[in-house]
């Protein structure tokens, strides 16, 4: 007798509707998949590298109180001599950039500083030698220059620089608070134009000189924070917050904290991971329920075959290994292509990016996700994708394979 895997490779092409459409429908799923698992990962990257670039840094280290009266900007909890703990920092095997900063709120008056109509700013200083090692200015940096150190120069965001009616070589004046608990008013020239990838930073953000800062906001040598980038390879952020909290000394009392510790929000985008692999789940079920339906389709339509096949000599057993060589080699054909559209799909958007959720990830700023997401491919996933797709289709065949196997020869010879 002819071997079962070559009768079912044969009942495969003999009906290729049926076939095709089982095949497509775990394609689509393992696709599916395949891209989800790759937007996910870019997504967490994307978080992780804006997180570390423009927010809380892998480590931030502040003054111990500041985390608990920072709604009341307190300017005037800063990092005394911030240099030395600068230095410290950088000793770390595992710190591969520091960048210490001062953030303050500001507002901009629209018409001179009489006006009643003000644009709210976030303002930034940072030491500009430094920071192009931190942030990758080559690719935010799209019209101008870098301010130099101890002028009043700055950095705007595109969409704020239209908001105050600025392009390069425009000026406007800064109201905040200083360190002393005043306030003050510095004027700055736009000599840079910034693309951020976080769109609200666009519409808010103004780098200056940490110098000219520290001048402005009266604060002679300090720095309100110190943030750092690690090499995960070498030590986690836990692990180099955990080392630094112990050795950091300074004239103040210090906090240092990773950045899921920093920013909360974090901690919600691991746990969308096995959420995702849930989805995945039910997405391979949900394909697995078509190849069920068109397998007990497969008993009715086939009734005299089985008929001839069980009046030949043919066990039960050996009927359920048809039916299941059929949905395996069909469960393997679609999840292979599956997962091959789905990275070509992966790895085309991880080139030029996905765009279309920007809309949506808005609003998601406060967590680091900007307005462009590439997704990344993960290898570990794109196999398990593979033997998820194959072993639940393939195990659910199991039951209408199992019925196939107890109709007897003179049930199925009656539909002939």
């Amino acid at each position: 007798m002819m071997k079962l895997y070559k009768i079912a490779v044969r009942n495969i092409f003999r009906n290729k509707r049926r076939s095709l459409l089982s095949g497509s429908a775990i394609a689509i799923a393992g696709a599916a998949i395949v891209f989800l698992f790759g937007f996910f990962g870019g997504m967490l990257n994307d978080m992780q590298d804006n997180l570390w670039t423009y927010m809380t840094g892998a480590v931030r280290v502040r003054h111990a109180d500041f985390d608990k009266y920072e709604r009341l900007n307190p300017m005037h909890l800063a990092i005394d001599e911030y240099a030395n703990v600068v230095a410290a920092i950088e000793a770390d095997p595992a710190v591969i950039a520091v960048s210490p900063r001062i953030k303050f709120p500001g507002r901009v008056p629209i018409g001179g500083i009489g006006s009643d109509e003000k644009v709210n700013v976030l303002g930034m200083g940072v030491d500009f030698t430094r920071e192009v090692d931190y942030q990758d200015f080559s690719a935010t940096l799209v019209e101008g220059r870098l301010p130099e150190s101890g002028s009043a120069e700055a950095l705007v965001g595109y969409s704020l620089a239209e908001k105050l009616g600025v392009g390069l070589g425009g000026k406007f004046t800064v109201l905040s608070q200083s360190g002393s608990r005043g306030s003050n008013a510095f004027t700055f020239t736009v000599v840079g134009l910034m693309s951020y990838p976080i769109p609200g930073l666009e519409r808010t953000t103004v780098q200056i000189p940490l110098d000219t800062a520290q001048r402005f906001l009266w604060l002679p040598d300090q720095a309100q924070e110190i943030v750092m980038k690690v090499d995960e390879a070498v030590a986690s952020p836990v692990e180099v917050a955990e080392r630094l909290a112990g050795t950091l000394k300074s004239g103040v009392p210090l906090s240092v904290k990773d950045y899921k510790e920093s920013n909360g929000m974090a901690t919600y985008i691991e746990l969308a991971g096995t959420i995702y692999d849930i989805i995945a789940i039910i997405f391979f079920i949900l394909a697995s329920t078509v190849v069920i339906n068109t397998t007990i389709m497969v008993i009715f339509e086939r009734m005299r075959e089985i008929g001839t096949l069980g009046a030949m000599g043919m066990t039960g057993k050996q009927l359920v290994k048809l039916f299941f060589y059929e949905a395996l080699f069909i469960s393997i054909t679609g999840a292979l292509a599956g997962i091959l559209v789905g990275i070509g799909i992966t790895a085309y958007l991880g080139a030029v990016g996905f765009s279309a959720m920007a809309k949506a990830l808005d609003g998601m700023g406060s967590i680091g996700i900007g307005k462009v997401i590439y997704p990344v491919l993960n290898f570990r996933s794109t196999v398990l994708v593979f033997i998820y797709s194959v072993a639940v289709c393939a195990a659910a065949t199991w039951w209408p394979s199992r019925r196939a196997a107890k109709i007897t020869p003179v049930e199925a010879l009656r539909h002939i």
